[in-house]
Formats: C-alpha cells, sequence, structure tokens
C-alpha cells in the first residue's frame, strides 16, 4: 500500500524534474537568442534602411546581360556591379540565419520569398562565373540555399491541380 509520504516524494520529484527540463530548453532558447543578435550585429548589411535594401533590389534586377563578360563590360566599375554584392550579401545573411534554423524559411518568404527567387534567378548565371572567377565555389551559397527554401515553400502553398 502506497502511503502518503511515498506520494509526496514521487510528487516533489517530478516537480524538480519539470524544473529541470524547463531550464534546459530556456537555456537553448537563450543561446539561440544570443547567436541570432550576434549574426545581425556582425553583418552591416542587416543595418540598411528599407529604402537602401529597395534600391539594391531595383538596381540588381534591372541589370541586363548576355553573359559575365558582357555584365563586366556594361558594370564593373558602376553601382548596380555593387549593388548586386550588397543585395548578395544581405539575403546571404539572412540564408545563414535560415540555414542555422535561427529564423523561420515561413517568415522570411512572407516577406521576401518572390523577390529572393526573382533576384537569385536573374543573377544565378552571373554567381556561377564570379564562383569560377574568383575561386571561391561558395560564393553567395546562402543565398542559394535560401532560394531553394523559397522555391519548396512557394510550391508547398500552391494549389495542385
Amino acid at each position: 500500500m502506497i502511503d502518503i509520504s511515498t506520494v509526496s516524494i514521487a510528487i516533489a520529484s517530478a516537480g524538480v524534474l519539470a524544473g529541470v527540463i524547463y531550464y534546459i530548453v530556456e537555456i537553448r532558447h537563450q543561446s539561440r537568442l544570443r547567436q541570432t543578435e550576434s549574426m545581425i550585429r556582425l553583418s552591416p548589411w542587416f543595418n540598411m534602411s528599407a529604402r537602401e535594401v529597395q534600391e539594391a533590389i531595383t538596381q540588381v534586377c534591372s541589370i541586363e546581360y548576355e553573359n559575365y563578360d558582357d555584365y563586366l563590360a556594361r558594370y564593373s566599375e558602376k553601382p548596380e556591379h555593387m549593388m548586386l554584392k550588397i543585395l548578395g550579401n544581405y539575403f546571404e545573411g539572412i540564408g545563414i540565419l535560415v540555414y542555422r534554423k535561427l529564423v523561420e524559411a515561413d517568415i522570411v518568404y512572407d516577406f521576401w520569398g518572390d523577390i529572393i527567387q526573382s533576384s537569385w534567378e536573374k543573377i544565378k548565371p552571373l554567381i556561377v562565373d564570379m564562383r569560377k572567377d574568383s575561386g571561391d565555389l561558395n560564393m553567395f551559397q546562402y543565398w542559394e540555399y535560401l532560394y531553394e527554401q523559397m522555391k519548396r515553400r512557394k510550391q508547398k502553398l500552391q494549389p495542385t491541380a
């Protein structure tokens, strides 16, 4: 037969266990918040104003080129080239946050889905050649990852016919 002291010990033990589990979850949450804050502080592109981001998007999406050499001839010393790097670094940062699961991809999709997709598709051939030219095969890899995530989200949300 179970007496009152045994029941109270079981209840107290369950309470301690629940407290330990809560503490572990809270520590993990605080760690994720610190990581996100560190990323935002370390990336100067997250400090751009909405107007600066919009200007970069507009200029990058207005770029016209036939191939990488044509792009370099037209834009290498012009604002469009700098805006491509700025926008790329901005989306690269968001891609890192999504990759590390510090920001949910669904939230990013709600804000940026179509813009991320259209801008990446517009300049992907440039990035492929930039990677070869610079020898940095990982250049803008998280922007590309972000593009893939946005593409998946869009397909998931589209009704099937």
